[in-house]
């Protein structure tokens, strides 16, 4: 509870600074994911959470459990939050990555490629619609 009020602290002065966002490394990113999605309890349950570089581009990725009848919800919650703490990277991401594994034996998991400025254009700015963002922005491969 402390943190999630130091964070609705930051992001609140930020605001006032005239529209000057903090800025985050990499580290502090991957510790707020948590956070982020313990607040909901239709969130996904996380059990992988990468930051790295992948031929000269940087990676923001996770690794979630799915039910299958809430896939497409899930998978939208995951890149929005995602792309949510992205927008406040020090350095920009070029890529989210997350592997969603059903919770039913059976099904194979599935990569969701997002490009990053994309999904935050599209989540965080309203810049495009759903239909565009999934045609220009996003590739899902089964694994």
């Amino acid at each position: 509870m402390k943190n999630q009020i130091i964070l609705f602290l930051f992001f609140w002065v930020s605001s006032l600074m005239g529209g000057a966002k903090v800025k985050f490394t990499d580290q502090q990113i991957a510790s707020m994911v948590p956070k982020v999605f313990v607040r909901d309890h239709n969130a996904p349950k996380i059990t992988r959470i990468r930051i790295y570089a992948e031929n000269g581009e940087k990676i923001f990725h996770l690794e979630i459990e799915v039910n299958r009848s809430r896939y497409e919800g899930q998978m939208d919650y995951t890149i929005a939050a995602m792309a949510n703490l992205a927008q406040y990277a020090k350095k920009p991401f070029d890529k989210l990555k997350v592997i969603l594994h059903p919770m039913r034996r059976g099904v194979d998991s599935e990569l969701v490629e997002a490009n990053a400025k994309c999904s935050i254009n599209y989540f965080i700015r309203k810049k495009m619609n759903y239909d565009r963002w999934i045609k220009y922005c996003l590739t899902i491969t089964p694994i």
